[in-house]
C-alpha cells in the first residue's frame, strides 16, 4: 500500500458483528484465508468498475485541482478505478474491503489506483471519488489538514459537475466529533478567509516523523507566508479545531497545530 488514503467505515452494531463472526467459524471449514500477497499488484485483486461516468467526472476533477492547485507532486498519466471488493480469485487472502483510498501504483508511468467503498449510482459515490481525486494532487500527504481539503473539493466538484454529495453535507455540518467533519469546517474557513492563499497551502510539506515517505502539511510555513495581521486570524481559524484534531492523530492522521498555540 504505497499512498493510502481512506474513508472511515463507521463500527457495525453489536449484533451484526457477533452474526458475522459465527459466518466466519462456520464458513472456515470451507475457505481457509491466507496472510499471503495475491499474485500481482494489490489493485488487481479488487473488483474493477468500468463506468464512463466516472472515468469523465474523474478527468473534469483532475483539470479543476490542477488549475486551482498547481501540478500534481506526481504526474498523473492514469487512474484505474476499483470497487474496494475482492475478485473471487481473490477471496481466500486477507484483504481489506469497503474502503476508500488512493494508491500511487507506479510513480515512474504516473499510474494511480482509486479504491472506492461504495458502488457506482450509491449517493455517496461521487462524493468519494471527489475526495479521491483531490489525494491526486500528492498521494504522500497523511493529515487532517489534506483529509479537509480533499472533503472542501469533493463538494465543490460534485457541485460543479453536477453530481450528489450524497448525505455529507447533513453528517459533517451536525458533527462535533467526528474528525472529517472538523477537518472539512475547518479547511472550508480557510479558504473563504483566505480565497487567494488557501491554493498553495498544500505547497508546504514535511516528513512525517517515523513514517518513511509519508508528509504532512507543514501549516507554519504557510502561515510564515502571510501578513502578521492575517496570520492571526488563520491562527484562531485552526485554534478551534486542534484540541479535537490532536485527540485523532495517529500514524495514518497526522496533525501539527500552528506553533503559536503550542502543545
Amino acid at each position: 500500500m504505497s499512498c493510502p488514503k481512506k474513508i472511515p467505515v463507521h463500527s457495525r452494531p453489536l449484533a451484526v458483528f457477533f452474526y458475522l463472526l459465527l459466518t466466519a467459524v462456520l464458513l472456515s471449514g470451507c475457505i481457509q484465508l491466507s496472510d499471503g500477497k495475491p499474485p500481482g499488484p494489490w489493485h488487481e485483486a479488487y473488483q474493477p468498475i468500468s463506468d464512463p461516468e466516472s472515468d469523465a467526472f474523474v478527468v473534469q476533477a483532475l483539470g479543476k485541482a490542477i488549475d486551482e492547485f498547481g501540478a500534481p507532486a506526481i504526474p498523473v498519466n492514469k487512474v484505474l478505478l476499483r470497487r474496494s471488493k475482492k475478485l473471487p480469485e481473490a477471496r481466500r487472502y486477507r484483504l481489506g474491503e469497503d474502503f476508500s483510498l488512493t494508491e500511487c501504483v507506479d510513480s515512474t508511468n504516473g499510474v494511480f489506483a482509486i479504491y472506492l467503498a461504495v458502488d457506482p449510482g450509491h449517493r455517496n459515490y461521487f462524493a468519494l471519488l471527489g475526495h479521491e481525486c483531490a489525494h491526486l494532487l500528492n498521494p504522500h500527504i497523511f493529515d487532517w489538514y489534506m483529509e479537509g481539503f480533499a472533503t472542501v473539493f469533493s463538494e465543490q466538484i460534485c457541485e460543479e459537475a453536477g453530481q450528489e454529495w450524497g448525505d455529507w453535507q447533513h453528517h459533517f455540518e451536525r458533527t462535533r466529533r467526528e474528525p472529517y467533519g472538523l477537518s472539512y469546517r475547518m479547511m472550508r474557513e480557510l479558504q473563504e478567509e483566505f480565497p487567494n492563499e488557501y491554493p498553495s497551502i498544500i505547497r508546504f510539506t514535511a516528513e512525517n516523523g517515523g513514517a518513511t515517505g509519508r508528509r504532512h502539511i507543514d501549516i507554519n510555513a504557510w502561515l510564515e507566508t502571510l501578513p502578521p495581521d492575517r496570520c492571526d486570524i488563520a491562527i484562531d481559524i485552526i485554534s478551534g479545531y486542534v484540541d479535537a484534531l490532536r485527540r485523532e492523530s495517529s500514524e495514518q492522521y497526522y496533525f501539527s497545530a500552528p506553533s503559536e498555540i503550542g502543545m
